[in-house]
């Protein structure tokens, strides 16, 4: 079910996905130091849920300072359930689509790192494991690959949210 459900997020929101998958690699390449940046975030514009009437969606993709120079990626899915909406009927791994139509056809895989409910729903978090190919792939002249580190050795400390906003 995910991932015919991945499938049809990148169907219906390609684009989207497409521009903030080059914002968030964009971020990597901040200038994180002490003083300086210490996360940067781009979000995509609130959409309804594929599967859920009455719920509608929020992703934000963060860029945490580097670790062995290289960018680390988290994604936060924020599920808003609106007011006449029963919580107890909605379908939340929905979020799990979400995060993984972000990643991308194979380019990360996607580790989930918890979830807390709030005030209109839930916030679901998750870090990208492995490589990214950036505008500087080597699959092009002159590119170069943006390496990330394997967050699962990290705590599940899931860093900033769209919560702490």
């Amino acid at each position: 079910m995910i991932g015919t459900l991945t499938h049809r997020i990148q169907m219906i929101c390609g684009d989207e996905l497409s521009m903030l998958r080059r914002r968030m690699y964009a971020l990597g390449w901040q200038d994180f130091h002490e003083g300086a940046v210490d996360v940067a975030a781009t979000a995509m514009a609130r959409k309804p849920s594929c599967v859920n009437q009455g719920v509608s969606v929020d992703v934000v993709c963060f860029a945490l300072g580097p670790s062995a120079e290289a960018a680390a990626f988290m994604i936060s899915v924020a599920m808003h359930v609106h007011p006449q909406r029963s919580p107890g009927a909605v379908y939340w791994e929905e979020a799990d689509a979400w995060a993984q139509a972000v990643a991308g056809h194979g380019w990360f895989s996607v580790e989930p790192r918890g979830s807390r409910e709030n005030a209109s729903g839930r916030v679901f978090h998750y870090a990208l494991i492995g490589e990214a190919r950036t505008p500087s792939s080597p699959r092009r002249r002159g590119w170069q690959k943006l390496h990330l580190p394997d967050l699962h050795r990290r705590s599940c400390n899931p860093g900033p949210s769209i919560d702490s906003f």
